[in-house]
């Protein structure tokens, strides 16, 4: 089983996300977190194989969410920029997908499975 968290502010897109894992067979959302540091802190203590996170968001954005954690699981970018942004090699972004091809819950299921594979 694929555990993951994600963090975004986005309410709304947070609950898209939990609705797509309960279609999943193989990947589980262990935590949904609006706060970046609360996210990090969950990804401490979890231990996700997977963090899907969002690059805006307010106060501490997701560059500085990704820098500061240590021991970094899998990070899938999810970000509704349609092209994929310069992204420091030192945060480990194994993943970008823009937010507007995610209209079907198989292409994040897709790139779990192969993210890990």
């Amino acid at each position: 089983m694929i555990k993951c968290i994600a963090i975004d502010d986005d309410p709304i897109f947070l609950r898209l996300l939990e609705n797509y894992f309960e279609e999943f067979d193989n990947c589980e959302l262990i935590g949904t977190f609006k706060n970046p540091i609360d996210g990090v802190m969950a990804v401490v203590k979890a231990k996700p194989h997977v963090l899907l996170i969002d690059l805006e968001m307010p106060y501490l954005d997701g560059f500085e969410t990704l820098s500061t954690l240590e021991n970094k699981p899998k990070i899938i970018v999810i970000s509704a920029h349609l092209n994929r942004p310069d992204l420091p090699s030192n945060l480990g972004v194994d993943k970008y997908i823009s937010k507007s091809v995610l209209k079907d819950p198989k292409v994040l299921e897709r790139a779990l499975v192969e993210l890990m594979s």
